[in-house]
């Protein structure tokens, strides 16, 4: 268990400098040279905000306490390893030793379980950077060229220019995971489905359209895309 914990308390250092490195390719090498529109600025620092946001509330949300029953005659699923019997849409995280509430997956970029009271922050923490990876690409395109084109020419960059390259091309990895994880998450989110109940092709909790099924673990529409905690109606349609 402190191992994991290890582990969590780790990424919770290192995505914060990550979070530092983008601001400082984006606002003080572009901005303080007035290569970036005041426009421009005010939407990166908009991206910055949800995203760091997102992260925290993905990663200090707790899940929900299992109500216990200890009754290995009861129809709910018993858990061995918890001793005791869980209501549906539970499941046991080994990683960390207790059962989790809608469990998505344990995750291995948070070091955490994706579960019912955090599941929105960790879509969120996927959409908002892929746009901020498109936003980065867009305006500093002509950097990552450069820096490409140096490794045949043998033109040597400034370090401001290496930097904005290295940006450019993090952008290019960080856009490209969120979309190879959001390729997965997606079509659950539109199915009021986790990971677990995809491979095990439990479709049960269908609410029968999708707007329902993404309201589910959203929220309502005019806060879906926030990190904000939804309330207790749309908790209950998870379940």
């Amino acid at each position: 268990m402190w191992i994991e914990r290890t582990k969590w308390m780790l990424a919770n250092i290192g995505w914060p400098i990550a979070f530092t490195f983008w601001y400082q390719i984006m606002v003080v090498l572009y901005a303080a040279n007035g290569e970036i529109t005041q426009l421009a600025l005010y939407y990166f620092q908009f991206l910055w905000i949800i995203i760091v946001c997102s992260y925290f509330s993905a990663s200090f949300t707790p899940p929900s306490k299992c109500q216990i029953e200890d009754d290995k005659n009861s129809t709910a699923n018993f858990c061995n390893l918890c001793n005791y019997s869980k209501p549906p849409r539970w499941h046991h995280c080994r990683r960390c030793n207790q059962c989790v509430h809608r469990m998505d997956h344990h995750c291995p970029i948070l070091q955490l379980c994706i579960h019912n009271n955090n599941h929105k922050y960790f879509l969120l923490f996927l959409l908002w950077p892929l746009q901020l990876a498109i936003f980065t690409v867009w305006h500093g395109y002509f950097n990552f060229w450069k820096m490409i084109r140096s490794v045949y020419t043998g033109e040597i960059l400034s370090t401001t220019d290496q930097l904005r390259g290295t940006g450019v091309s993090n952008a290019l990895m960080v856009g490209f995971a969120a979309l190879y994880l959001l390729k997965n998450q997606l079509p659950n989110l539109l199915r009021n489905q986790t990971l677990i109940e995809e491979s095990r092709e439990t479709t049960i909790y269908d609410l029968g359209s999708w707007q329902e099924n993404v309201k589910s673990v959203m929220g309502p529409w005019r806060s879906s895309w926030l990190p904000v905690p939804i309330d207790e109606r749309n908790e209950k349609k998870q379940t």
